[in-house]
């Protein structure tokens, strides 16, 4: 049978009629872990990535500590003191700190959370994971606004601009991005897309998804501060999150940051969970 659907539209990899809590924070989980091996993976030559003995870790080519430098468990049978252990050499041998996030849904990571706590890593974020389980209305661009899918290294580049100025009011230092995100090809990749919003050749606004296992992620979502307060954010989160849909995500995932937490519980994006961030800077 023809994948398309009568309208058109692709018919969901995920039967949402059949989808249990525990299958959408399974693949929610896997979604982040697979974002995390594309954050090593955007860097180029300068990114690495290893998984070995039932976690992952994975360097990008700024050396921030937070979301550019991380280890993930894998295997929940991972001995959590091992985990921590082969990050701290890991990232000792490369002079940088890291991050470890664990997953709270259900029971949780309990045992990494108190070992990282016992080994002096700092907690630093409490972040909502959440989930959109249908479509959404299609937003409108203000007058003057065009949305647009990137499609060439300059968009890229226009991507990275973006961010790098947008997550500085998230604490993010100025350059860890472009530092970050410098093989574009590989953010041009058929699995990845994303939605700028320019005016006239400035761009304001950006997201955009990671399709894998099924779903959609939504990560990068930013826009430049001399634009905020216009709604662009939730236009460019609607367009990816609805591309999503019309590719084939069963359900679409997020993790929110405390800006853009109202904005998606108001559009329609439920919490599941919560990822927890303890940090280690030296």
């Amino acid at each position: 049978m023809d994948a398309a659907t009568a309208s058109g539209k692709i018919r969901p990899m995920i039967d949402p009629g059949t989808r249990t809590d525990d299958e959408v924070a399974a693949l929610a989980h896997a979604s982040y872990v697979e974002f995390s091996r594309e954050t090593a993976r955007w860097s180029g030559s300068a990114g690495e990535l290893v998984e070995r003995d039932g976690y992952l870790l994975y360097a990008a080519g700024s050396d921030f500590p937070v979301s550019m430098n991380g280890v993930v468990r894998l295997d929940p049978a991972a001995p959590a003191g091992e985990v921590i252990a082969a990050a701290d050499a890991w990232f000792g041998e490369r002079g940088r700190g890291y991050s470890l996030t664990t997953d709270g849904y259900g029971d949780g990571e309990p045992d990494l959370v108190a070992e990282a706590e016992a080994r002096g890593l700092l907690k630093l974020m409490h972040t909502p994971a959440m989930v959109c389980d249908a479509r959404l209305a299609d937003g409108a661009a203000p007058d003057g606004v065009e949305l647009r899918l990137a499609s060439s290294a300059d968009d890229i580049a226009a991507f990275v601009a973006v961010n790098d100025a947008a997550y500085q009011t998230l604490g993010m230092p100025e350059g860890v991005i472009a530092a970050a995100v410098t093989a574009a090809d590989r953010v041009l990749a058929p699995h990845v897309r994303t939605a700028i919003a320019w005016e006239g050749t400035t761009p304001l606004a950006c997201a955009q998804i990671v399709l894998s296992h099924g779903i959609a992620g939504v990560y990068y979502v930013g826009t430049v501060e001399a634009a905020r307060g216009r709604g662009l954010a939730e236009l460019v989160t609607r367009t990816v999150t609805n591309l999503a849909f019309d590719l084939g995500a069963g359900f679409v995932i997020l993790q929110a940051s405390t800006m853009g937490d109202p904005i998606y519980r108001r559009m329609g994006y439920r919490e599941i969970s919560r990822y927890t961030t303890h940090t280690r800077f030296t």
